[in-house]
């Protein structure tokens, strides 16, 4: 029996929010953003694939408690590359424009790469997410 072809051939990452109906419009507009593909959508959840195949899905939580807290053991933040350094920039005005939290507007951290460029921002559930170019 012939294995049928994966929606995200290099694997996914599972966010699971507060809010699925808040969440569904602020992932998809930052992935419609980001020219990622919708791959699957439910009442629950809704899940995206990148141009190289990896897939992010957003679901609602089971559990009421909000488990995330900045710095704590688990995910500290999740990155999503850039096009361009421009595409940085676009984001954050997109952002502003949104009224999304903003961790770190757009700077340079040469710390990391000679040429890294990023902006660092909260989902509804306050997870840092980042947008980089490097």
């Amino acid at each position: 029996m012939k294995k049928p072809e994966s929606k995200d051939p290099l694997g996914h990452i599972k966010i699971v929010v507060k809010n699925i109906k808040k969440s569904k419009k602020f992932y998809q507009n930052f992935f419609e953003f980001l020219n990622y593909k919708k791959i699957s959508e439910k009442p629950y959840g809704i899940a995206y694939v990148t141009p190289n195949g990896f897939g992010i899905w957003i679901a609602q939580a089971e559990h009421k408690k909000p488990a995330y807290k900045f710095s704590a053991p688990g995910l500290h933040h999740l990155c999503f590359k850039a096009k361009t350094k421009k595409q940085v920039d676009w984001l954050y005005k997109f952002l502003i424009k949104n009224k999304v939290k903003i961790y770190d507007i757009p700077a340079h951290y040469p710390e990391y790469t000679p040429e890294y460029y990023a902006v660092f921002f909260a989902d509804p559930d306050g997870i840092k997410l980042e947008l980089a170019w490097y």
